[in-house]
């Protein structure tokens, strides 16, 4: 869910999208609950208009995230953690940006009607009388009581729910592409090229390159910057993570048998199989009587008035419908649930729950591993723990970076000289230093034999020192004598092959020779298209992204050239260019016309959010939204 989160931050109206899934309406299904608001934590955190959002407000937020994602993750976070790993940060994040466009709605007069609000709650299945259908203002008032809402606080937030989904939907809701725009696209996507190549190898009659002494140290001196090395490093490391101490911590065959037994029936069982009833009617008044009598114990097969009968067994990821999925395997679903009347495809359906099949519990041996593994890292953390507190009464002592890897027990890894971005002379990258992050960074600023603070990187906690140090300079034309005519070489021959190459393109695209006859020069076989292709049967037909970029990047007859392997290139030349017929325009248009149309309406709700961007001021209270973070951590 986080990642989804991340993946819709880029843009205020991708926050609200957030803001609306996870703080508004879809939170009212049957099974789902809110989290009671705090009170008394406060001034508010951020401010736009007239709207505001205080910590009670935020936190409410965050609790919900949490909920959500605990509901389906196989670990649960605390909302420390989640404080810890910025889930908190990008919650506030989106509650900003849904206070914005709100404070933005205002300002243009954009505003949810009470009528509209009402419509709305009718929808919502968590209000309605199971037996009638319709909202049921008892209910309503019973599940807001029991999550500590009042109707007029959750009735706004529908009503703000609804205006952000106006405000976007005012934006480029009746955008349509105009059509002399789908026409230029239509011939663009439709129209039809063909094209022929050869391998060429410009450089395969070329004498080798054997540069005099004087023009090579003439190739050094006009590059001596080019040639500098940087500042290089050999850096020692120390890294220690709570794997490094599961060896010496100790898991017996009887403590992995009790959490065996003791969580066989959930976690090392397969999922369970369930048997329910659908039953559909032609009217809501039949699927009305019918969940009547079924929830007075009638047998489905009894029941009269059904249009059709299906009697289902399956587990829970066979039911496509969320609502189904959920009454009929949700959490505490026994025998003889129901679910319904739900109109599916101007049908009324209502289902029965008829038994539930436990799934098979996953043997001992087979787990037994996985038991061990987790319970030892969970004692080699409590070890690690110890450690990083040994960890930093050594460094605060003074001791150097052996000594330290001695007292806490882990191995110094030492490395050839890097530059700051961890590549070796020889330009190997050196991937340990990269992933101690700051350690890396902080040693490459301090000095020699110095010892850097720790730093976090993932699960591993680093520490490194340099060892020895070796200041940037220009090698000496003897020493490196060879790299440089190596790279005097390799400059002459590119050059030498690119003349050529642009030279017989030349040739071709002024028709003073043929492409045949160039391939027969050089030994090589013509490829040659099967049929002509557009640019959407080119993606279809799974051709190379370069050969389709040089068929469709000139006019007929032009010669292009890109590189094919070492040494060599492809030479392609266009052949016949064909306009796309009326009925193939005609075929296309309507998919070139949905994806204008789509690109317009991003545009359009691009211009919006910069409007909205520059119409309110955000006023947030950077001190406040500290001392919110605060009591997370502090019991209360």
């Amino acid at each position: 869910m986080l990642a989804l989160m991340k993946s819709l931050m880029n843009s205020v109206f991708g926050k609200i999208v957030v803001a609306v899934i996870v703080f508004g309406m879809a939170f009212w299904g049957v099974d789902q609950v809110f989290a009671q608001l705090r009170g008394g934590l406060g001034a508010n955190l951020a401010q736009a208009g007239a709207r505001s959002v205080d910590a009670a407000d935020l936190d409410a937020r965050v609790e919900n995230v949490l909920r959500r994602m605990n509901a389906t993750a196989s670990e649960p976070i605390s909302k420390e953690q989640a404080l810890d790993q910025g889930i908190v940060d990008e919650v506030f994040a989106i509650e900003k940006a849904r206070l914005t466009a709100l404070g933005f709605a205002e300002r243009v007069g954009v505003k949810t009607s009470p009528e509209r609000v009402v419509a709305t709650l009718r929808t919502m299945d968590a209000f309605k009388n199971p037996l009638t259908g319709e909202l049921d203002m008892n209910t309503y008032r019973e599940v807001l009581r029991q999550n500590g809402l009042s109707e007029s606080a959750f009735e706004q937030q529908v009503a703000d729910d609804l205006t952000l989904q106006g405000l976007q939907a005012a934006a480029s809701g009746a955008v349509s592409a105009p059509q002399v725009l789908v026409g230029l696209d239509a011939l663009y996507f439709g129209e039809t090229r063909d094209a022929s190549w050869f391998v060429f190898r410009p450089l395969a009659d070329a004498a080798p390159y054997d540069p005099a002494a004087e023009e090579l140290q003439a190739y050094y001196n006009d590059n001596l910057a080019r040639l500098r090395q940087p500042e290089r490093r050999s850096i020692d490391l120390v890294s220690l993570s709570a794997e490094d101490f599961m060896a010496g911590v100790q898991v017996t065959d009887q403590e992995i048998a009790t959490i065996y037994e003791a969580a066989k029936s959930g976690r090392f069982s397969e999922p369970d199989q369930r048997t329910f009833a659908e039953l559909y009617f032609a009217s809501r008044d039949d699927a009305r009587a019918a969940f009547g009598l079924l929830a007075g114990g009638a047998d489905p097969s009894s029941v009269p008035g059904t249009v059709s009968t299906e009697l289902r067994t399956g587990r829970a990821d066979s039911v496509e419908d969320p609502l189904l999925r959920e009454a009929m395997f949700g959490a505490g679903r026994q025998s003889g649930a129901l679910f319904g009347p739900s109109e599916r495809d101007g049908r009324w359906l209502v289902a029965r729950l008829v038994s539930v099949q436990p799934g098979a519990v996953r043997p001992l041996e087979t787990v037994a591993d996985q038991i061990r593994t987790e319970l030892a890292l969970e004692r080699a953390q409590v070890v690690f723990t110890e450690k990083l507190e040994v960890l930093e009464t050594s460094i605060s002592a003074g001791s150097d970076i052996d000594a330290i890897a001695a007292e806490i027990g882990v191995p110094v890894m030492s490395f050839a000289a890097v530059d700051s971005n961890g590549f070796t002379e020889r330009g190997q990258r050196v991937m340990a230093l990269i992933n101690a992050q700051e350690a890396f960074t902080q040693a490459f600023a301090a000095g020699q034999g110095e010892i850097t603070t720790q730093f976090e990187g993932g699960t591993a906690v680093y520490v490194a020192s340099t060892r020895t140090i070796a200041p940037a300079a220009t090698p000496s034309f003897e020493t490196i004598r060879d790299d440089v005519k190596a790279a005097l070489v390799s400059e002459k021959r590119q050059s030498e092959a690119q003349r050529i190459v642009t030279a017989l393109t030349d040739k071709l695209k002024a028709g003073e020779t043929t492409l045949a006859a160039e391939a027969e020069k050089a030994g090589a076989s013509i490829d040659t298209l099967p049929q002509p292709i557009s640019r959407v049967s080119a993606e279809q037909m799974g051709l190379p992204a370069p050969i389709t970029n040089a068929i469709f990047r000139g006019r007929s007859g032009d010669a292009v050239s890109f590189p094919a392997g070492p040494d060599e290139v492809i030479i392609l030349q266009i052949g016949n260019v064909t306009p796309p017929a009326p009925e193939v325009i005609a075929e296309i248009g309507g998919e070139v016309a949905a994806k204008l149309t789509g690109d317009l309406r991003t545009d359009l709700d691009a211009a919006l959010n910069g409007e909205i961007e520059r119409s309110i001021k955000l006023r947030t209270n950077e001190a406040a939204l500290t001392a919110y973070k605060s009591t997370i951590r502090t019991p209360q």
